[in-house]
């Protein structure tokens, strides 16, 4: 079984060119690091100082803590995988082939997802922020509960929906097999 792995797309076209145009491009690179073919060096004029790297880290937080950013970023993520799907499938001439014209085809739709979530999207994140649900004058938010009375509400509720739902599959059961020999189990709620 043979394989061919992929081509250098460099060396392919460094191939394809004529050889004075090569030339002619490594002239060019040569004059702009000055005739040196040296060693990779670090510009010591780039250097990050401390306090810009805490001030982004801070900034990352705060973005983090803010629930407004979380739910842009996962209309995004939802946004992008139907950019994807409706992207076409026959592109090998705009993105090229294989994994490599794959990940340029993501990056496309992720990038396109971004900008559009930055823009107000479809409203899935301005859905799931304004989740919630009306108890009395009282706005109870839709999400994870820490503890007290609401926790204990929605846990009463929950047991008592599992209840209905587990009843009605039973009562399901029962007048599809016709069996009235089951263990009778009507309870009114």
């Amino acid at each position: 079984m043979a394989i061919s792995p992929p081509s250098d797309i460099v060396m392919d076209v460094a191939r394809a060119a004529e050889p004075a145009d090569v030339e002619a491009a490594r002239a060019a690179l040569a004059r702009r690091t000055g005739g040196a073919s040296g060693t990779f060096s670090v510009d010591q004029t780039a250097s990050v100082d401390a306090g810009s790297v805490l001030s982004s880290a801070a900034a990352d937080k705060a973005e983090a803590a803010n629930p407004a950013k979380k739910f842009q970023r996962f209309e995004a993520m939802v946004l992008t995988t139907f950019i994807q799907n409706m992207m076409p499938k026959d592109t090998e001439g705009v993105y090229g082939k294989g994994l490599a014209g794959d990940m340029w085809k993501s990056q496309l739709a992720e990038k396109v997802a971004d900008v559009m979530a930055a823009h107000g999207g479809i409203g899935i994140a301005k859905s799931m922020l304004a989740d919630h649900y009306m108890d009395g004058k009282r706005k109870v938010p839709v999400g994870p509960v820490g503890g007290g009375p609401e926790k204990a509400e929605i846990d009463q509720q929950t047991r008592l929906s599992t209840s209905m739902i587990e009843e009605l599959e039973r009562k399901a059961a029962r007048s599809m097999t016709g069996d009235d020999t089951t263990i009778k189990t009507d309870i009114s709620i």
